[in-house]
């Protein structure tokens, strides 16, 4: 009799990146795209923490609150063994979390956003809606720091380097380029470009249908074209 691991069909997807890389917003759209359910870390990690926010503005209000908590190392250990437990025992999520492409060995599909800090500076400071509390140099300041501090945590309980290691990843993408200005409607237009970037690669490796995607990028703008970086052959990267 097949156990549920052998039975799995729909294969997890891990969605990485550094701050405001557009994780979270892709991650939900690939969900919806693909009848997945959306698993967030930062939801868990608030739930640990008894912090009720919403999870765009957790970082805005509660940084020092969370960084302290994680810097003990038992909350990260209980995300860590949730994360791990979902992405094991279930299929058809997509995970929106910074580390499980690398703690948790499970079959998946590993996604990494690839964006340069002025790009994500312009995306964390749009997400604070029409009335921003931060401006840019503030929001860059919130950037460098959570990058800084997560860098630090996972290098002293993980040992991997998130500014570095990239082996684990069957595609990067590279949306820096597809938002021009710190304005909604220039990140909307980026969101737009990069979101059937992002789910045809995805397609195309749960299928292992790379070869087919040069075809569909026939149909991609030069500035879409640009954002893949690499596509993994999942038998073999040869």
């Amino acid at each position: 009799m097949s156990t549920r691991a052998e039975a799995k069909r729909r294969p997890n997807i891990a969605v990485s990146g550094l701050t405001a890389a557009g994780k979270t917003t892709h991650a939900r759209l690939l969900a919806h795209a693909f009848g997945y359910q959306y698993v967030s870390a930062t939801e868990i990690l608030l739930d640990l923490l008894g912090i009720e926010s919403d999870t765009g503005r957790a970082w805005f209000d509660h940084q020092e609150r969370i960084r302290k908590a994680r810097a003990v190392g038992d909350v990260d250990a209980e995300l860590d063994r949730r994360l791990i437990k979902l992405a094991t025992e279930e299929d058809g999520l997509v995970l929106d979390s910074w580390a499980i492409p690398w703690t948790c060995h499970a079959p998946m599909i590993r996604l990494w956003f690839e964006s340069d800090v002025m790009s994500r500076t312009w995306k964390c400071f749009v997400s604070q809606g029409e009335s921003p509390e931060h401006d840019l140099d503030s929001c860059l300041r919130i950037i460098e720091e959570k990058d800084v501090s997560t860098r630090e945590l996972f290098l002293r309980d993980h040992r991997f380097d998130l500014f570095r290691d990239r082996d684990v990843f069957d595609a990067i993408l590279d949306n820096t380029h597809l938002i021009r200005r710190p304005t909604r409607r220039a990140a909307d237009t980026g969101i737009t470009a990069f979101e059937p970037v992002v789910t045809a690669v995805a397609k195309a490796l749960i299928h292992d249908l790379q070869d087919q995607l040069a075809s569909v990028t026939l149909d991609w703008t030069n500035d879409q074209k640009r954002c893949l970086v690499h596509v993994r052959r999942i038998r073999g990267d040869e």
